[in-house]
């Protein structure tokens, strides 16, 4: 009896020891590793406790990876960006500066283990931009490639305007008494460079103490004050301002002349 239960352990051991070995040609043989699986996810978002994002200002989003197991995994992972939407820094996960897919390159996952990290992007102009995060080239099997892919949607607002005087003149450079002559100036954004219509306009002007009579406008993108001084101030100081309201900003320039 012992002698017949050790010839069916042996042979039940062999029949198990053929299953992981079998010929592959003649004279070679090919081991049978059971594959790898692992439950690996990804993640996209909007940097928490950021301000909102606005045209021409740096915000963050934050890119995470990870790996559930039970076996380790190598992933790449591609960040693919909407047109308009530019990455101006990297990130820990690879990923480089620039514009349309980011190949962040491959990151070996141990089971167990999540990454993550922000990337900053910026845009020129308000919408809403939809990123995409995926995770593609596994090495492992996974049951749920669902969470493979993310996406996150970020509404950016138009960025406040920041008026600016450009263009302060006096015409003509050198006013005579009893002549009349425009002070004036335009309004730009500074972050743009773009004009914006200035609105409210103030004027107003003393000789020796005395109010020069003025005539206020806002025309062709101009704030423009048209003074008449007297005859009787020719070589006298005449000093003045012209103020007027833009993008709900007060902008004042003032001025000095002596009459001719």
């Amino acid at each position: 009896m012992r002698l017949k239960s050790l010839v069916v352990v042996l042979g039940i051991a062999l029949v198990a020891i053929s299953t992981l070995a079998v010929s592959a040609a003649a004279g070679t043989m090919r081991t049978f590793v059971p594959a790898a699986n692992a439950e690996v996810s990804v993640s996209i978002a909007k940097a928490p406790g950021t301000p909102a994002a606005v045209a021409g200002v740096s915000f963050s989003i934050n890119v995470g990876i990870g790996n559930a197991g039970p076996d380790n995994a190598g992933v790449r992972l591609l960040i693919e960006l909407p047109e308009g939407l530019t990455a101006t820094t990297g990130n820990g996960l690879g990923c480089l500066p620039g514009a349309g897919t980011l190949d962040c390159g491959v990151t070996n996952i141990p089971a167990g283990e999540q990454f993550d990290d922000e990337s900053h992007l910026v845009t020129a102009g308000p919408g809403s931009y939809t990123i995409v995060a995926k995770l593609t080239d596994l090495t492992a099997a996974d049951a749920t490639p669902a969470n493979n892919t993310a996406s996150t949607t970020i509404a950016v607002g138009a960025a406040a305007a920041s008026p600016t005087v450009t263009r302060f003149a006096t015409s003509p450079a050198k006013p005579r008494a009893g002549a009349r002559f425009t002070v004036s100036f335009a309004v730009v954004d500074s972050a743009t460079g773009s004009a914006l219509m200035p609105r409210a306009v103030n004027c107003a002007a003393v000789i020796a103490g005395a109010k020069v009579p003025a005539r206020r406008s806002a025309i062709g993108g101009k704030a423009t004050c048209t003074f008449l001084p007297p005859r009787t101030a020719r070589g006298k100081m005449l000093r003045g301002s012209i103020a007027a309201t833009a993008a709900g900003k007060r902008l004042r320039k003032v001025f000095a002349i002596r009459l001719r």
